[in-house]
């Protein structure tokens, strides 16, 4: 009897290494994916999306059910003005794991690239309304372009409020949205607060902004300053099309 038992058990163990060496295999699988996602990711900020599917590519062959990298493809895609692929990618994500945040806000900001606006707002919902999403103040964002864009603009200022919540310190587009309604609904001093807002700290790569807060100045008839910012946008955005506007409007100021 004794015998038989430490059979059984030996039979255990040695399924049980089976099954962990099995285990192993797989997560070395999913760690490289992992790996080669990161190296995706890196080249997108580099402004490669060609090398980034590539390497997307050598990832899906390692590991094809990772939703981060039908993420990425998506991303990648966007960047080579594949819109197609890139909600393809953004939905085969979602579908891999549901309230992927991330991926929900990518598909609702892809949809609304492709003019299909009613459709982004159940993934944008999806993202906004996570609890463990650190930037849900991006889907918030991008709810309110969407009413933006439809017309319903009280709609859209009580989204970019919602964004601007929770995220004072980033929601960089969501003031600047904020403040186009502002002056669309003749309040001007609200819009140039804003539009401020809209050009500070992390925010002060945002060229758009800092035109229309010129542009605001010039409608409130502070021309000094409406002059002063689009000298600043012409400075720090020489060789564009915002630094061309904002030097055509200097030459017509009083």
């Amino acid at each position: 009897m004794f015998f038989i038992f430490l059979v059984v058990l030996g039979s255990v163990s040695i399924q049980g290494c089976a099954s962990e060496k099995k285990k192993a295999s797989e997560m070395s699988r999913s760690d490289r994916a992992r790996m080669l996602i990161e190296v995706a990711n890196g080249a997108l900020l580099e402004g490669d999306p060609t090398g980034a599917l590539q390497t997307l590519t050598q990832a899906e062959s390692v590991d094809s059910s990772l939703p981060e990298l039908h993420h990425s493809f998506a991303l990648a895609y966007f960047r080579k003005h594949d819109l197609k692929r890139a909600i393809q990618s953004a939905k085969r994500a979602i579908e891999l794991k549901p309230e992927y945040p991330e991926a929900n806000n990518t598909l609702g900001k892809l949809l609304i690239e492709n003019d299909q606006l009613l459709e982004a707002v159940a993934p944008l919902e999806r993202a906004a309304r996570n609890p463990l999403s650190r930037e849900a103040y991006k889907a918030w964002t991008n709810l309110g372009i969407v009413s933006y864009r439809l017309g319903d603009l009280p709609q859209a200022e009580k989204m970019m409020d919602n964004a601007i919540t929770e995220a004072p310190m980033a929601a960089c587009v969501a003031f600047y949205y904020r403040g186009q309604i502002k002056l669309r609904n003749n309040d001007v001093k609200s819009a140039i607060s804003d539009y401020d807002r809209a050009t500070r700290k992390i925010c002060a790569s945002f060229g758009d902004a800092y035109l229309a807060l010129g542009i605001a100045y010039e409608q409130s008839k502070q021309y000094e300053l409406a002059r002063k910012t689009f000298l600043e946008v012409e400075k720090r955005f020489p060789n564009t099309k915002i630094a061309e506007q904002a030097m055509d409007r200097v030459r017509f100021l009083p």
